[in-house]
Order: structure tokens, then C-alpha cells, then sequence
């Protein structure tokens, strides 16, 4: 490898690493989003117990959706505002003028929402497990198939958040955009494997499950890398 190639690629890793830090530190100064966004998983699970208390439904197949419902919901209020305050504060235009790529910014912002998202995730199915006699399944399985709905729902959510960011409320157009693409490819193939996993089944027993998940984990994370560049320019 070149030495100039060689420095171009860490100079693209550290800015990578400064936009992580940046939205990192953005997300926990502003405590309200991610209390609103605990306390809007929590209503939705203590919701859920008590609507399913007065109905005969087994848990174990309602385990799955419960779940995947409470992280979308709760997941967007994490990715609404990811690329509109960059509108908003009037910062926008300095990231597109700052001497790195445009996907710099899409995997700072995606490695940072990721993380916040997936500890919300992880927060609600500890939540899940206290409000449900749920009998625990495979544990890592079942934080695997999280993780890996999680990387699809992060990239999509960034691609459609950066897609609304230039359309006049864009807060609504978010949900608009998301939810229709996201239902039918990573939330109802998670939830599929999620449900199977409660059911006694393994990792081993979900490849084409894992497979189909991982397909749409590529897709819109390449999506997003290759969009990028033209939705920052908007």
C-alpha cells in the first residue's frame, strides 16, 4: 500500500472517530432525548402487560413482537433528530466544507446511533423480562439477532433521516419514510428469528433467517455510503 493511501485511510478513520465522539457527546449532554426515549420503552412494555393480562395469549408468541415494536418505537426518537440538527444549528454547511468525505460523517453518525440504540435495546429487554414470566431463551442468540436488527434498522434510519433532514417537517416525514420500508424487511425478519428463539431454537437453526437479516444489514448500510454524498449536498 502507498503511504499516501495509507495516511488517507487513517485520516478517514479519525474522522470517523471525531464525528462518533461529537454525536456521542451531543446525545448524553442532552438527557432529555434519552430519558424520553427510556421512558417511552418503558410505557410500552408496562402497556403491553397490562393489555395482554386480561387477554388468553401465550407469551412466548407474543415475545417477538413485543419486543421489536418497543425498539422501533423507542429507536426513533434516538434517529429523528441525528441529521436535522445539523440543519437546524446551521452546522451543516461546515461538515461539507471540513476536508473529509461525506461517509465519514454517515458512519460517525451510524457507529454513534448504534451504540445509543442498542444500549435502549438492551435496557427494554431487561425491562421485558420483568414485566413478562418469560422462561429465558438462548441469551446469545437472542442478543445476536438484536445486534444484527439493529445494524439494519441504525442504517436505514440514518439514509431516511438524512433523506428528511431537507423536507419541511421532518420529524413526521421520518416515521413516513421508515416505517413502511423497515416493517417489511429487518423488523419482520427479526421478529421471525426473535419468535423462534423463544421457541427453543438456536442460532444454528436460523441461518437463512441470520442470512436474510444480514443481506438487509448490507444493503442499506452500503446505501447509505453511497447516497451520502449527494444528501449532504441538498
Amino acid at each position: 500500500m502507498k503511504p499516501e493511501a495509507a495516511l488517507k485511510g487513517g485520516s478517514k478513520i479519525s474522522a470517523t472517530k471525531a464525528i462518533f465522539i461529537k454525536e456521542l457527546k451531543i446525545e448524553f449532554r442532552n438527557k432529555q432525548m434519552i430519558n424520553s426515549m427510556l421512558i417511552l420503552a418503558l410505557m410500552v412494555l408496562a402497556s403491553f402487560r397490562f393489555i395482554f393480562s386480561f387477554i388468553d395469549f401465550s407469551e412466548t408468541e407474543l415475545a417477538a413482537p413485543i419486543l421489536w415494536v418497543t425498539f422501533f418505537f423507542s429507536g426513533m426518537f434516538a434517529l429523528a433528530p441525528i441529521y436535522q440538527r445539523e440543519v437546524e444549528q446551521g452546522t451543516k454547511e461546515c461538515l461539507t466544507l471540513a476536508p473529509i468525505s461525506a461517509s465519514t460523517i454517515f458512519f460517525g453518525k451510524f457507529f454513534s446511533s448504534f451504540l445509543v440504540i442498542m444500549g435502549l435495546n438492551l435496557f427494554s429487554m431487561v425491562l421485558f423480562f420483568v414485566f413478562f414470566s418469560q422462561p429465558f431463551p438462548d441469551m446469545i442468540s437472542l442478543i445476536t439477532i438484536i445486534v444484527l436488527g439493529t445494524i439494519g434498522f441504525v442504517a436505514l434510519g440514518n439514509l431516511i433521516s438524512a433523506i428528511s433532514a431537507n423536507i419541511s417537517q421532518s420529524q413526521v416525514m421520518l416515521p413516513v419514510l421508515l416505517i413502511p420500508i423497515l416493517l417489511f424487511t429487518v423488523v419482520m425478519t427479526s421478529v421471525e428469528a426473535t419468535y423462534q428463539i423463544f421457541d427453543g431454537q438456536t442460532l444454528a437453526d436460523l441461518a437463512d433467517g441470520i442470512k436474510l437479516i444480514l443481506a438487509f444489514d448490507i444493503i442499506f448500510v452500503a446505501s447509505g455510503y453511497l447516497l451520502i454524498d449527494y444528501l449532504m449536498e441538498e
